[in-house]
Parts: structure tokens; sequence; C-alpha cells
């Protein structure tokens, strides 16, 4: 099928495709589908420890910020 999007190829033990074979067939997706999902979810996931990461060293040098909920909201 033709797409405007980019293609990338990727090889996979075969444990890893069994395991798309099974979560597609579960969901009535295509492989690729159920793929493309699990990639998005993990730059999520790998974006969310980034900015917590970046809070953490925040709250860690700025001591003076408020951290009760109820100051901030009064």
């Amino acid at each position: 099928m033709a797409t405007i999007n980019p293609r990338i190829n990727i090889t996979v033990t075969s444990e890893i495709a069994g395991i798309l074979n099974k979560v597609a067939k579960q969901n009535k997706k295509s492989k690729s589908k159920v793929a493309l999902e699990l990639i998005e979810w993990a730059i999520e996931e790998k974006e969310d420890m980034y900015f917590s990461k970046i809070a953490d060293e925040r709250e860690q040098s700025n001591p003076k910020w408020i951290k009760d909920n109820d100051k901030i909201w009064k």
C-alpha cells in the first residue's frame, strides 16, 4: 500500500514475532499496527522519564518551591 509516511524495516527475534502475531490476532490488527502502537507507547514513556528527571533536578536545586497543594491553590 502506498503511503507518504516513512517506512522502517526491523528484524525481530522469533519470540518477538510470535508475541506480535498473538497480540495482532487478539486485537484484530496488523502486526505493523501493533508494533507502531508499542513504539509510540515506548517513546511516550521515555519522554515522561526525561521530564520527570528534569522536574526532580529542579525540585532539588530550588528548595523554595511550594510543595503543599493547599498553599498553591489559595
